[in-house]
């Protein structure tokens, strides 16, 4: 038991040692996961349709936020929601965790403008930073080894809203252009009790918020220059970013990363669309949002994909998706960056005679960091609904 005397003395510190407690925390790898370092997991923005296909499908989906020559004239008007919850283990060096995190990564409406003009205002998930971590540690303070357990969190993102409009001139050729904001926030808490002496230190916590914002603009084509070969193109082109410690304080300036993206589609087998996808985005740009420390890389990423008839339902045949995708992250595990390679496969279901869509994909990633000892398996379960009222 703790003497009057030192405890007196631990009493009239109580802010220098909680932020010595906090800061100890926030030392070690607190995310527990390879896939969620940095400013976060980029998803791809990619719809549940299109990630059944391994994002090969990405440029010429209209659900996808990526090409906005993809909104293709069609409906009149379509509403499209998503959710993703991922399933995550990680293992090496001894340690073996689950997490479960739940996104709602694309919300899309789009409308149809006289005969030949389609726009759309979508919200998507760029980066999510979303994590909990706990576990037990001991700490020395005045002497004695005291017993506590820790926990960090890290609560949102940065976001990608897109107001975007496409152009037909003609069945073989679609323009479109895209206006980008990136708003975001980011709470980051460190937090330690000590559950055996609760009367002489309490909890101590430490909470920073972290807001984002940054503009972009983006411009694609898709084209049919050979009977059942469909090619698309999209850019990205990011202008300034900035990072905010609350509501004022100027903690780094950067830009939106670059990104291009070249798409092939082959539909000439009846009933079956073959796609493939290329694409590479300038992360680096990001590095002055951080510490110089920053374990930053450009990304590449290579889908290839297939959709067939399935099944009919109500006369109306549903479609069976597979998909392959292999890409590299943005944010390395210490040194090392972080490979992703997934398979998927989904399942396109038709609702109401074709005036709604139940798209599903089952998506299972593997994640590793080089020679770091350390990987990650993660299973992602997309649900998307897609209305058209008219």
């Amino acid at each position: 038991m703790l003497s009057t005397r030192r405890l007196r003395r631990l009493r009239f510190t109580p802010f220098a040692i909680a932020a010595a407690l906090c800061c100890a925390g926030s030392a070690l790898g607190a995310q527990g996961a390879v896939s969620i370092q940095g400013f976060g997991y980029p998803g791809g923005e990619l719809s549940t349709r299109a990630l059944g296909m391994g994002g090969s499908i990405a440029d010429f989906d209209a659900n996808s936020p990526i090409n906005p020559a993809a909104l293709l004239v069609g409906t009149r008007a379509t509403v499209y929601l998503q959710y993703d919850p991922e399933f995550r283990w990680v293992t090496g060096s001894g340690l073996n965790t689950s997490t479960i995190t739940a996104r709602f990564p694309l919300f899309v409406v789009s409308g149809k403008v006289g005969s030949n003009a389609r726009v759309s205002l979508s919200y998507s998930s760029f980066l999510d930073r979303t994590w909990t971590n706990t576990y037990q540690d001991t700490q020395t303070v005045g002497g004695l080894r005291i017993p506590s357990n820790v926990t960090a969190l890290s609560d949102g993102g940065i976001a990608d809203i897109r107001g975007a409009v496409s152009w037909t001139f003609s069945p073989k050729l679609t323009i479109g252009a895209g206006l980008h904001v990136f708003p975001g926030e980011n709470r980051v808490v460190f937090g330690r009790a000590f559950p055996n002496d609760t009367t002489s230190f309490g909890a101590f916590s430490q909470t920073n918020t972290f807001n984002f914002s940054g503009s972009a603009v983006s411009f694609g084509v898709i084209a049919t220059p050979l009977t059942h070969l469909n090619i698309a193109a999209s850019a990205r082109l990011g202008f300034s970013m900035h990072v905010h410690q609350g509501d004022s304080t100027t903690l780094g300036d950067a830009k939106i990363p670059n990104r291009v993206s070249l798409s092939a589609a082959y539909d000439g087998i009846g009933g079956t669309i073959l796609s493939a996808r290329y694409g590479n985005e300038q992360w680096s740009s990001m590095r002055g949002l951080g510490s110089p420390g920053l374990s930053i890389f450009d990304a590449n990423e290579f889908s290839a994909g297939l959709e067939t008839a399935g099944p009919k339902l109500n006369s109306i045949p549903m479609a069976v998706r597979l998909g392959f995708r292999d890409r590299t992250l943005p944010f390395g595990f210490g040194t090392q960056q972080v490979r992703e390679t997934e398979v998927n496969a989904g399942l396109g279901v038709p609702l109401s005679q074709g005036r709604a869509a139940l798209d599903l994909t089952l998506a299972h990633a593997l994640r590793s960091a080089g020679n770091s000892g350390y990987s990650e398996t993660g299973w992602i379960f997309s649900l998307g609904i897609a209305i058209k009222p008219y």
